[in-house]
């Protein structure tokens, strides 16, 4: 379960619709918004998980309260300044939403907003001072983002680069971005191409140090603005090992922007990813061995043994990253019995990691201990570890009194991870014995900002009743870790070849 940032996938506007209401849900009592502290507060009368995301035309905060009502009718709160209003309705049957809206010529920066709750049903929304513009960012590797963050007349928003399996996949929000390409350079020296996206725009989410950093030996992205036109420029300075890539303008699903990928007859898995000798340069951070049988404790039972797996070659290019979500003074959901998330995905977690070791299969994780991390840490890690792939495990949960609500469900953001989530929710899915809740496309943070293929799994739920029992079980989880692993070895196994 996340409290999570999620970034649009278009910019169609919210309508006012009316529902039927299901009496169990839970009741937005109260919020109000405080200027003087820049916050916004509201309780339920029984436990929520918020989630929040950034909307445009207008830019606005939306907090949706899923499993909620409304408690009485929809409301509105003139604020002045950079915050226009800030007003609560009923986004849909089972989703009470609060919007915060910025006055026009106003942004923020979504990373330095703060959900946080005082209790399981009470939490404050902390916004950080509105800018009316935003400036140039440089990452460590010389990447760039730079240029105001104009939304004037655009009708596209660039919103990240991503690396998939194939090649690249430059993110977009709005219509299917006009291009002008123009190809530098001669074969054997430093070459560009350069891509003019007309109607367009830098969203404010878009940060150098998130641009792919010598991947498929393109050495430097350059990004920039030309708000006067409303044109966007992405340079690619490509290394001697780099093709000539085909670009295409493209929707998949809701989300638009451009296919990169090599040209017919290059293979993708012959693309070295440093541009002078075929190695990521890459800063690996260290990973910290689990201890050789780190499952038993106290008065549980034995666990099985342990399972051979097929080998994998370890190669650099083949290392996942494993997230386990929560963490610290964050516990995740709470469930029936005071079941913590944190005290499920973290055992699981270690023991995927453990197999994939013995597999042969480079790990890193974002965490290694019962330590607080935000979500843009846990990204950066899988970022800067080069990750082949990157999963997140968590534990679902909703009202304590919806019992009733159980099931295993993946996400995936980009189409790269879609294939991924599909494996190891096909896996996961016979080993849980819990119910099938599918395999969904979402925005979380995690998701959205990984340059990897990426995948979010929800084990069950701890509200469940017949989730809860297993998720706490010892033996259940090495099942399931087991189960996991073998998605993981299965998508990985072109990597062998």
């Amino acid at each position: 379960m996340r409290v999570d940032w999620l970034l649009p996938m278009g910019l169609a506007a919210t309508s006012a619709l009316v529902y039927t209401l299901p009496a169990e849900a839970t009741q937005l009592r109260f919020w109000r918004f405080d200027q003087q502290r820049n916050q916004l507060v509201f309780n339920t009368d029984s436990p929520v998980q918020p989630r929040a995301q950034m909307v445009f035309n207008p830019t606005r905060v939306v907090i949706d309260l899923p499993g909620t009502t409304l408690g009485r009718p929809p409301q509105r709160q003139a604020v002045g300044g950079a915050i226009r209003e800030v007003r609560s309705g009923q986004f849909d049957a089972q989703t009470a939403r609060l919007v915060i809206e910025l006055a026009p010529g106003y942004t923020l920066d979504p990373r330095a907003v703060e959900v946080r709750g005082l209790r399981s049903n009470e939490w404050v929304v902390q916004l950080p001072q509105p800018q009316a513009s935003g400036g140039a960012t440089t990452s460590p590797s010389g990447n760039s983002v730079t240029g105001e963050y104009s939304t004037n007349g655009a009708m596209t928003f660039l919103s990240g680069v991503v690396t998939t399996a194939d090649g690249f996949f430059i993110r977009t929000s709005g219509e299917i971005p006009t291009i002008n390409l123009e190809r530098t350079g001669q074969p054997g020296g430093e070459r560009q191409i350069i891509l003019d996206l007309f109607d367009s725009s830098i969203s404010p989410f878009l940060k150098a140090e998130a641009l792919p950093n010598s991947r498929y030996s393109v050495s430097r992205w350059d990004i920039t603005q030309d708000p006067q036109r409303n044109v966007t420029r992405v340079v690619m300075t490509l290394g001697p090992g780099s093709p000539d890539w085909e670009v295409t303008p493209t929707n998949i699903g809701t989300q638009t922007g451009i296919v990169l990928v090599p040209p017919s007859g290059v293979s993708i898995s012959a693309i070295p990813d440093n541009p002078t000798q075929g190695n990521p340069q890459i800063a690996v951070p260290p990973t910290a061995q689990p201890p050789s049988n780190p499952r038993p404790q106290p008065n549980l039972p034995p666990q099985p043994t342990t399972p051979t797996f097929p080998p994998v070659v370890n190669n650099v290019r083949v290392r996942v990253a494993i997230d386990p979500g929560h963490g610290g003074r964050d516990p995740g959901a709470v469930g029936i019995g005071g079941l913590q998330e944190k005290n499920v995905v973290f055992p699981v977690s270690q023991r995927v990691a453990q197999l994939l070791r013995e597999a042969g299969v480079d790990v890193v994780m974002t965490r290694t201990s019962d330590v607080t991390l935000d979500l843009e840490p846990r990204a950066a890690i899988a970022n800067n570890a080069n990750a082949t792939v990157f999963l997140s495990i968590h534990a679902n949960a909703i009202s304590m009194s919806r019992p009733d609500v159980n099931g295993v469900e993946t996400y995936y953001y980009s189409a790269a991870g879609q294939q991924l989530a599909s494996i190891i929710h096909a896996n996961v899915l016979p080993a849980s014995g819990f119910g099938d809740r599918g395999v969904k496309q979402a925005r979380f943070y995690v998701l959205r900002n990984t340059a990897m293929p990426a995948a979010l799994l929800e084990l069950g739920f701890v509200t469940g009743a017949n989730d809860a029992p297993k998720l706490r079980d010892p033996a259940w989880q090495e099942n399931i870790a087991q189960a996991i692993t073998r998605g993981l070895l299965q998508y990985l196994e072109p990597y062998r070849r």
